[in-house]
C-alpha cells in the first residue's frame, strides 16, 4: 500500500499537474497566434516553448528519483516490515503529499506566470519571463531535499532498532504538513506578481520580490522540517 501510495504522490500527480499546464500552455499559445506574432519574434520562438516543457517537468523526473531511492524503505514498509519501518510510515506519506504539493503549486505558478505573459516570452522579454518562473521550482528542490534526508535517516536506523518516539514522528508530520500549506503561496505570489505588466528594470523588481515573499513560507516549512527530522 505504501508503495501505492508514493506512485501516485510522487510520479501520477505531478504527471497530471504537468499535463494540465501543457495543455494550458498550449491554448495560450493559440489564442496568442490568433491575435498575432509577438513583437520582435524570431526563429527561436519555438525552441522557448520546448526549455519551458523541460524545464516545467522537472518535478516529475525528481519524483521518479525519489520513488527509486525509496523503494527499499517501501519494500520493507508493505512487505513483513519491522517495527522501525511501520511507524515511519506516516512520516513517509506526508513528505511524499509535501512534495506532490510543492510540484502542483510550482507547476501552477510557472504556467501561470509563463501563459499571461507568453507574449513577452515569446519576444524580447524571455530572458525575465523565464527567470520569473523559475523562482516557484524552489519548493520542489526544497521538498527533494527534505525527502532526501528522511530517506537518509530510515536507511541509518536498524530495521529492528529503536524507533523515534511518538512525539517526534508526530512533529516530523506536521512539519511536512506546514511546508505542504506553505506551497501554497507560490501561486498566490505568481497571481499578484503576474499585476506588474511591465518588465523593465523597476517592473521586474518588483514582481521578483513578490514572488520571494511567497517563497517565505516555503522555507519556514523547510526549516520545521530539518528541526524535526534532527529529532528523530
Amino acid at each position: 500500500m505504501a508503495g501505492v501510495q508514493a506512485i501516485v504522490l510522487l510520479i501520477i500527480i505531478p504527471a497530471i499537474a504537468w499535463s494540465v499546464a501543457l495543455f494550458l500552455l498550449r491554448r495560450a499559445r493559440e489564442e496568442l497566434e490568433r491575435e498575432g506574432p509577438p513583437e520582435a519574434a524570431d526563429e527561436r520562438s519555438p525552441g522557448r516553448i520546448v526549455v519551458y516543457v523541460g524545464f516545467s517537468g522537472a518535478p516529475l523526473v525528481f519524483g521518479i528519483i525519489l520513488y527509486v531511492l525509496a523503494r527499499p524503505v517501501l519494500d520493507a514498509i508493505d512487505g513483513p516490515a519491522a517495527i522501525t519501518f511501520v511507524r515511519l510510515e506516516p512520516v513517509l506519506f506526508w513528505a511524499a503529499f509535501a512534495f506532490a504539493a510543492a510540484a502542483c503549486s510550482a507547476i501552477a505558478a510557472q504556467t501561470w506566470i509563463v501563459s499571461s505573459r507568453l507574449r513577452a516570452f515569446m519576444g524580447p522579454g524571455f530572458g525575465r519571463v523565464f527567470s520569473l518562473s523559475a523562482v516557484p521550482t524552489t519548493a520542489v528542490i526544497f521538498a527533494v531535499i527534505s525527502t532526501f534526508l528522511l530517506l537518509g535517516y530510515a536507511d541509518s536506523v536498524p530495521a529492528t532498532g529503536p524507533a523515534a518516539s511518538d512525539s517526534a514522528l508526530a512533529s516530523a508530520i506536521g512539519s511536512f504538513q506546514a511546508f505542504a500549506v506553505g506551497t501554497i503561496a507560490f501561486p498566490v505570489a505568481a497571481g499578484f506578481a503576474n499585476r506588474f505588466r511591465d518588465l523593465s528594470q523597476r517592473g521586474f523588481v518588483r514582481a521578483i520580490r513578490i514572488l520571494e515573499v511567497g517563497e517565505l513560507p516555503v522555507v519556514v516549512g523547510l526549516v520545521l522540517i530539518f528541526l524535526s527530522l534532527r529529532a528523530l
